[in-house]
């Protein structure tokens, strides 16, 4: 195989320990990074051969296989997925979308309904100001004041609801892309060096975003693991079940 290797990201720190290393680990690698929203259709496109796409996406789309054994999990609170609440929960009617994540938005969804018991409206407001709650994920949440009624984490309160930790993002291809075990090995290789750099992704985040760099390290090392267990797949295979109602 002498054709570039693509593989597509998204700019969260989350994302950094999977990402950072691809290209040095293989010449072959090429690195884009795109909305979360948008990897699916560069792997249908071409734009890309190997993508970190939602969850939610994989569930959606058949036509795609997850590389096995690695992504991004929480088995507990995460922190950086949050539902950020202007009225207090049970006061909640509507809640405006995270452009960034069909899974956050279908976990929020679910959690609302199943969990809290409510029945709620979702739109794609530009701000959550227009609506009682929002969600909102990655570095922004991460960062984030608490809302004026507080922030649910929406991976804690997945945890309460099931018992099992939530997988928020995988690497994908397409099921006819031919080269499946070279990208697996690529993409365990990858992140082998990059939990060794965790220390200094955390300091480049600090530098670029603000907070100490232990707050970031603590983050990608206690909020988020990499290596997915056998509890990871099945609270992922519940997430699909409840998401097409067959549970």
């Amino acid at each position: 195989m002498s054709r570039p290797i693509i593989f597509a990201g998204a700019p969260y720190s989350n994302s950094a320990p999977l990402v950072d290393r691809l290209e040095s680990v293989d010449p072959r690698v090429r690195v884009i990074n795109d909305h979360p929203s948008r990897l699916v259709a560069d792997l249908h496109a071409g734009r890309a051969d190997v993508a970190l796409i939602p969850v939610a996406h994989l569930h959606s789309h058949p036509e795609l296989a997850m590389l096995e054994g690695l992504g991004i999990a929480a088995d507990g609170p995460v922190r950086s997925v949050l539902l950020k609440c202007n009225v207090p929960v049970r006061q909640v009617a509507t809640v405006a979308r995270d452009p960034a994540s069909a899974s956050s938005n279908a976990l929020a969804e679910l959690l609302l309904e199943r969990h809290f018991g409510l029945s709620v409206e979702f739109h794609d407001f530009r701000t959550g100001g227009m609506a009682d709650a929002a969600v909102v994920i990655g570095d922004r949440a991460l960062c984030s004041d608490p809302a004026p009624a507080g922030d649910i984490d929406l991976a804690e309160a997945w945890k309460a609801m099931t018992g099992l930790p939530f997988v928020f993002a995988v690497w994908a291809v397409r099921n006819d892309y031919p080269h499946i075990a070279s990208a697996t090995e690529i993409a365990h290789k990858a992140y082998d060096e990059g939990r060794k750099a965790l220390e200094a992704i955390a300091a480049r985040y600090a530098a670029q975003l603000g907070r100490s760099p232990g707050f970031w390290l603590d983050y990608l090392t206690a909020a988020i693991h990499y290596e997915l267990t056998p509890c990871d797949l099945e609270g992922m295979a519940l997430f699909g079940r409840m998401v097409r109602g067959e549970e």
